[in-house]
């Protein structure tokens, strides 16, 4: 595998950045929040570094967002998917709350909807009548899982978040400069339940459901303990995971260690990069990078995080920077895949899983 001395990783604007391996691999962007009225300068941002489809998982609902979510991804000619969602605008125990979740389900898949996507409400937002929070793995809820099975479509689901954000929001945390800029995004405190709580939540809402399938968002909701990961992965044969926004976590863990878990999984493992990118109504671009700060991205930061992303999956190169510096200020090092492996992570498992068609060239 090659250094990236060797490679295209400061290709001009315009080329795709991107490891030189003779003939280019093909890249479907499985987990992206894409604005629909800001697609079309999307798709061409993401052509730009090499990936010709995205999928919106905020393809939102009926009312809601859903109808332009459509309108964009049509008009898209097949660059750009959505996801479903559902309402959660009643305590999950109103009688209404299911059929309304299951109506919105069915009315976004019947229009193109490749899955459920599942934001971390669950365990750390959505509540009962009463106020208290509802779990992940709330029997409630079982009946929209059971319809999604019956549909069909897999269920990505972001549960919990990272280990950091349930410590204390202090200057020792290594997330402290994220949780400054998104103090919202801070669980730390008796009104939350743990990091492991909801972790194990998440596990039991995966197993009592083996007809459907589970992406788990941010490589399975577990970056930092790759070895659960893939304990999951071998105990669900349901279970798949995304690399949405965490190349920095695992970009630090043992590089062979990695190297070999993407080989060994490298049919459950969909490449993502939760990118956000959209205009607001003064039509100023807000453009997130797996994550955000304080200010926009430049240019640099732009070039630096794709170009970090590909070398993480396609060199061996060692410690250099990571791809979202304000998700912890470390280096990452590469584990250099082989092609056929980066063929499946880059398309052909979103492909199969999702029921992607990549755009005839």
């Amino acid at each position: 595998m090659m250094s990236c001395s060797q490679c295209t990783c400061h290709a001009p604007p315009g080329d795709p950045a991107a490891i030189d391996h003779g003939e280019r691999i093909r890249r479907i962007d499985a987990h992206a929040h894409i604005s629909p009225s800001s697609s079309a300068e999307a798709i061409e941002f993401y052509r730009r570094f090499g990936v010709e489809v995205v999928v919106n998982v905020s393809g939102r609902y009926p009312g809601r967002g859903l109808e332009e979510a459509i309108e964009a991804s049509r008009a898209s000619h097949g660059h750009l998917y959505f996801m479903c969602n559902i309402p959660w605008l009643l305590p999950v125990d109103d009688p209404r709350f299911v059929p309304m979740a299951i109506s919105a389900l069915n009315q976004c898949y019947e229009q193109g909807g490749l899955a459920w996507k599942i934001h971390k409400i669950l365990g750390l937002g959505a509540v009962y009548s009463d106020g208290s929070l509802v779990p992940v793995d709330a029997p409630e809820l079982d009946p929209i899982f059971e319809h999604a099975g019956e549909l069909g479509i897999p269920v990505l689901i972001h549960a919990g978040d990272p280990v950091a954000f349930f410590n204390a929001p202090t200057q020792d945390n290594e997330r402290y400069e994220e949780l400054t800029v998104h103090p919202g995004w801070s669980f730390y405190g008796d009104d939350f339940p743990s990091w492991e709580e909801i972790y194990a939540q998440f596990e039991r809402r995966v197993a009592r459901h083996p007809q459907v399938r589970f992406i788990g968002a941010h490589f399975g909701n577990a970056p930092e303990y790759p070895e659960r990961v893939a304990a999951m992965l071998d105990r669900y044969p349901n279970f798949f995971i995304d690399t949405a926004a965490r190349v920095p976590e695992i970009g630090r863990q043992d590089p062979q260690v990695m190297h070999d878990f993407f080989v060994r999984y490298q049919d459950r493992i969909l490449f993502a990069t939760d990118i956000g990118y959209g205009r607001d109504p003064l039509g100023r671009l807000h453009l997130a990078l797996g994550s955000s700060g304080a200010e926009e991205p430049t240019e640099q930061d732009i070039e630096r995080f794709w170009e970090s992303t590909y070398r993480y999956f396609e060199t061996r190169d060692v410690s250099f920077p990571n791809p979202t510096p304000i998700q912890g200020r470390w280096p990452i090092s590469g584990i250099g895949l082989p092609r056929e492996v980066l063929e499946k992570l880059y398309h052909g498992n979103a492909e199969r899983l999702l029921g992607i068609s990549l755009p005839a060239e």
